[in-house]
């Protein structure tokens, strides 16, 4: 029976801590298979699910380790038990009078298995923007709404191509500029190469 960590071996009762950890072991048992776990609902029964399953069958890391420790201290083969955990949780039945009672959630267990053998999700990649389709030109009331706000300060003409993240071309931009200091709209400042609105 699976809860029998001597797998039916009875040569010996166990006393004191060597009992304290089988129990242990045992209540990981029950996370895994059981169907109910007590003290546990929703979200809280899953992590204690998902825990005893990482400590009942992982084979390296923390999780391992703590298996190999707490089995060593109570003289249970922590490979075996792996094993027999790893056969049931590939389709293997339980046998016993009672484990039909006691171990009601082996679907749910077999379950999460699968999830832990599934590959890991491939990360997604950043979404590119869309260039604007080819031979479409932004009107000219379109990139002076856009330029002529930036002019509040003054600016040299690569940061309002920055500014606009490319959007436009240089030449729509040049006429917008030109157009602009034609009306009286915006001064350019040779010495510094801004533009900025007029006052």
């Amino acid at each position: 029976m699976l809860l029998d960590p001597d797998f039916g071996v009875h040569a010996s009762r166990p006393d004191g801590p060597q009992s304290l950890y089988r129990a242990v072991v045992a209540r990981a048992v029950l996370d895994l298979f059981g169907k109910v776990i007590p003290g546990s609902e929703g979200e809280d029964a899953q992590l204690s699910r998902r825990e005893a399953l990482y400590f009942l069958v992982r084979e390296r890391g923390a999780w391992a380790e703590s298996r190999r420790d707490l089995c060593g201290a109570c003289g249970i083969d922590p490979d075996a038990l792996r094993k027999h955990v790893l056969r049931i949780l590939n389709g293997g039945e339980i046998t016993g009078a009672d484990a039909r009672n006691v171990f009601g959630g082996i679907e749910i267990a077999r379950s999460l298995w699968e999830q832990e053998q599934a590959p890991p999700p491939r990360p997604k990649k950043p979404k590119r923007r869309d260039a604007p389709p080819r031979g479409v030109s932004p009107s000219y009331s379109v990139v002076r709404s856009a330029i002529l706000p930036l002019l509040s300060e003054p600016h040299q003409f690569k940061e309002l191509i920055i500014a606009t993240d490319g959007e436009f071309g240089d030449s729509i931009i040049r006429k917008v500029l030109a157009n602009a200091i034609q009306k009286g709209e915006v001064e350019h400042d040779d010495e510094n190469h801004t533009y900025v609105l007029a006052a």
